[in-house]
């Protein structure tokens, strides 16, 4: 059980791990690596971690930033199990992950992140305030939340213009987004990191979610301040059959290995929006009745891991699972893609009947 109150005393200024996953994106890197040089934080390990890069990334980041450690793959083995495999290579108190797509618009952002984390020993992860990287006045997340019930997640604030309307006081996210998020060492270690199996998708939220269980708690902080070209580095500004795919593969893993007393629910749920969209996209995209289908297909061929991963995970959950629900899905608006408008209308409304007896804030 962790502490929820008890203050970190520490003598020497935390070890930050700062890990820049990479992936052909030498372009990104030229953007990315000056503004993080000029991070002011003292104890600073910088990793690039290349993932079977073929632009010439690696001699970039080699010939230009030599202080810059390098953590080379053969392939890219996406985000989940790079950041897993070189995460066990380091040794330091936290773990800052960043992407590639991102500039750095405060030099103390780490300072701030670090402060934040260190404020309780129950603190896992903070978020960042990230802004598009095209308008800075614009939102792209600060920190995630589930979209009502067991359909997903969802960045909080994107699209919306920064008035400071979630930093006084800081709002506390369920989750934090992995393009930008600084991580407690030991707490990720302790849930087992990051599920491998899921490649790239909903990592940063299962990750999240599985602290929470276990005691911890994700907070946000706003002077860390980092503009994303939201999906800069896989190239997809919206969903395409692939993306579609892994994300409700993902969900339903997640589901499987994070509910409690929640499960009927939530697995009943999933397969009603999997039915109702995939029955909506046979009219308006049918290319995506298939990924649906797969995503399902594939949990049940993976069952026996994933079944494996939740008694691994049941063993050490502490925290009651009401609470840790009530804190995935709070009261707070979410952008609306313009998109199929009508058919998310119709989940709307068939999802607020069909919630889990959540326990009040």
């Amino acid at each position: 059980m962790v502490d929820e109150a008890q203050p970190i005393m520490r003598a020497r200024v935390p070890l930050v791990a700062l890990m820049i996953l990479n992936f052909n994106g030498l372009g990104w890197l030229k953007i990315c690596l000056p503004s993080v040089a000029k991070s002011t934080y003292q104890n600073l390990d910088a990793y690039v971690i290349d993932n079977g890069s073929t632009d010439g990334s690696s001699e970039f980041v080699k010939s230009n930033y030599p202080h810059m450690k390098l953590v080379r793959f053969n392939e890219n083995l996406g985000f989940a199990e790079a950041y897993n495999i070189a995460i066990k290579r380091v040794q330091a108190d936290y773990v800052l992950l960043l992407n590639n797509d991102t500039v750095v618009l405060t030099p103390d952002w780490i300072e701030a992140l670090v402060d934040r984390a260190e404020r309780s020993s129950s603190i896992a992860a903070v978020a960042c305030k990230l802004v598009s990287m095209q308008d800075h006045q614009r939102l792209d997340s600060v920190g995630g939340v589930g979209i009502k019930y067991w359909r997903g997640f969802v960045d909080i604030g994107r699209y919306e213009t920064d008035r400071g309307q979630y930093d006084q006081p800081p709002l506390n996210p369920f989750s934090a987004c992995g393009a930008a998020m600084l991580v407690r060492r030991s707490a990720f270690e302790r849930v087992g990191g990051f599920d491998s199996a899921f490649y790239m998708y909903l990592e940063d939220a299962d990750l999240c979610w599985r602290l929470w269980l276990v005691g911890y708690e994700i907070v946000y902080e706003p002077l860390a301040k980092i503009a994303h070209y939201f999906s800069g580095t896989t190239g997809q500004r919206w969903i395409d059959p692939g993306r579609l795919y892994l994300s409700h593969r993902n969900l339903l893993r997640a589901i499987l290995k994070n509910c409690q007393t929640s499960l009927w629910w939530a697995v009943r749920n999933y397969l009603v929006l999997s039915f109702i969209v995939a029955a909506g996209y046979s009219f308006l995209e049918p290319e995506k009745v298939v990924p649906i289908v797969k995503a399902i297909v594939w949990n049940l061929s993976n069952l026996k891991d994933t079944y494996a991963r939740r008694l691994s995970l049941q063993t050490i959950i502490s925290k009651d699972e009401m609470l840790v629900l009530s804190r995935m899905y709070p009261r707070v608006s979410t952008h609306q893609p313009p998109e199929h408008s009508g058919l998310r209308h119709t989940l709307d409304i068939l999802f607020e009947y069909s919630q889990f007896p959540l326990q009040s804030d």
